[in-house]
């Protein structure tokens, strides 16, 4: 065993580094790679900045309520958990780009669904099974 190692020292180099397979990244990754990494972070603190930067709504017209007021930063309301749930509730309500991303949710469920949305009321085929128990449904009981 001594003498291969002793032969495998005296290859030349070039023969050395063909022998070891090469545990690089391919260079076809790389910049593919960087180039996620910087959008993913760039798309990150551009929301951070808009969030930290845009004005609070206080009323939303699409829901016809009042959106939730920024809690106040006490040390018992940090303590007791209550400040945590409702800074939750009010970022929820303060969200960046908030009433479009609901549009387009809505827009998409009714694209994917066989539901149809109008306000508050939800249309939905009948069918002839009850979806968890198999059994036939008697619409005319109803």
């Amino acid at each position: 065993m001594i003498a291969f190692a002793e032969k495998l020292k005296k290859r030349p180099a070039a023969l050395q580094e063909k022998a070891e397979p090469s545990r690089e990244t391919p260079r076809i990754y790389k910049p593919f790679a960087v180039v996620l990494c910087v959008l993913f972070f760039g798309a990150l603190f551009a929301l951070f900045a808009i969030s930290v930067l845009d004005t609070d709504k206080t009323v939303s017209e699409t829901e016809n309520r009042a959106l939730a007021a920024r809690p106040a930063l006490t040390a018992s309301a940090v303590f007791d958990g209550s400040y945590m749930t409702d800074f939750e509730t009010y970022y929820t309500d303060t969200f960046p780009f908030r009433d479009w991303l609901m549009q387009l949710h809505e827009t998409l469920s009714d694209f994917f669904s066989s539901t149809k949305t109008s306000d508050d009321i939800v249309l939905v085929d009948r069918g002839n099974k009850d979806d968890f128990a198999g059994q036939d449904i008697d619409y005319d009981d109803a």
